[in-house]
């Protein structure tokens, strides 16, 4: 054999090692058995752990510095909690989080309760914002402020309505309504003037001073696709909203999970929930925005994620979760942490 075949070998070896992205070691901090969303903090994350015995869902954090995830003294739920962590109005560590009807059916009942990690005052109804008669869900907590969504829909007809309301506030003080999902669109395929947008959901709300980002989805008449999703942003202060993102909803099931801000900035995960074609060669991943230039930056990927938060110097990814809470493959279910990959500017993803 030529001895040029090992050193052009060789030489080929060391270009891969310098080209090739480095691919950063993921542990896994907790195995929740089914998909769920997660949440952080200074540290500490909050999830929904299934177990598979009861058929039930645990609320469960995992404490900054912690060797191992930690139950929480409050009755399991039917359904996920879909928890969310952030500051009280001191500055420790507060969930919040809702209990529905269980299963089957769609959601029923719902109401939202707060627990504090600091103290042992135990689960709390939040009774200034409760409504008996509509669904209160998906809420956020920052600094002694929530922000939830209230369903004033029937059956299968959704129609979310976002408020926010300080938890010290009287039951007696309005709660402020927020912008929330768009209430009309214009076609962008057939060009036809703006219409009702019909099936309107709100996915995600994350709190943040007097920042709201919320991930919706809706249907309107003359759009491509099968949905519309979008990342919106509400200013709290005057009301106003803005589009982050947008995508169209296909058969892939084309979802933007987990927004989550960190210092003046917003991340998020575009997965694909469904045919996983619409996110392979590095159309789905993570991205990244800068509230203050409106600057983006992505890392492309084509790994589906179920849960997602970006801190800035740790990744939150949910991975390896079937839908189907009897499926074998939820052994796999997990909670990984993982360095932020390597971003780059990219495109607004706007309509």
């Amino acid at each position: 054999m030529s001895r040029i075949a090992p050193l052009l070998a060789g030489a080929v070896a060391v270009l891969a090692a310098l080209v090739l992205p480095t691919v950063a070691s993921a542990e896994t901090v907790a195995t929740p058995g089914a998909p769920t969303a997660v949440r952080e903090f200074s540290g500490t994350i909050v999830y929904s752990q299934f177990d598979a015995a009861s058929n039930q869902y645990l609320l469960t954090v995992r404490r900054a510095g912690a060797a191992a995830p930690e139950r929480l003294p409050v009755a399991p739920s039917a359904r996920t909690f879909d928890a969310d962590i952030g500051p009280d109005s001191n500055g420790n560590p507060e969930l919040i989080y809702q209990r529905c009807s269980p299963p089957p059916g769609v959601p029923r009942n719902c109401d939202l309760f707060v627990f504090s990690l600091t103290n042992a005052s135990g689960e709390r109804p939040v009774n200034n914002a409760n409504d008996p008669a509509h669904n209160d869900m998906g809420a956020t907590i920052w600094r002694g402020r929530i922000a939830w969504t209230r369903d004033y829909g029937s059956g299968s007809t959704p129609n979310p309505i976002v408020y926010t309301k300080t938890l010290s506030a009287p039951r007696s003080q309005p709660s402020k309504r927020l912008p929330g999902v768009p209430q009309n669109r214009t076609g962008d395929v057939s060009g036809t003037p703006a219409r009702p947008t019909s099936g309107r959901t709100v996915q995600d709300l994350e709190l943040w001073g007097e920042n709201l980002a919320l991930t919706v989805s809706y249907s309107c008449g003359g759009c491509s696709g099968i949905d519309q999703s979008e990342l919106r942003l509400d200013d709290i202060g005057d009301g106003s909203a803005r589009q982050v993102a947008f995508q169209v909803v296909g058969l892939s099931g084309q979802t933007l999970v987990g927004p989550s801000f960190w210092s003046g900035r917003l991340g998020w995960y575009k997965a694909c929930l469904g045919d996983p074609s619409g996110c392979r060669q590095g159309q789905g991943g993570p991205f990244r925005y800068q509230l203050s230039s409106g600057r983006y930056q992505r890392s492309p990927s084509s790994t589906r994620v179920d849960g997602f938060t970006d801190t800035g110097s740790l990744l939150y990814e949910v991975l390896g979760c079937s839908e189907d809470t009897s499926d074998p493959a939820n052994a796999n279910c997990r909670i990984d942490t993982v360095a932020p990959p390597a971003y780059q500017a990219t495109r607004a993803p706007l309509r």
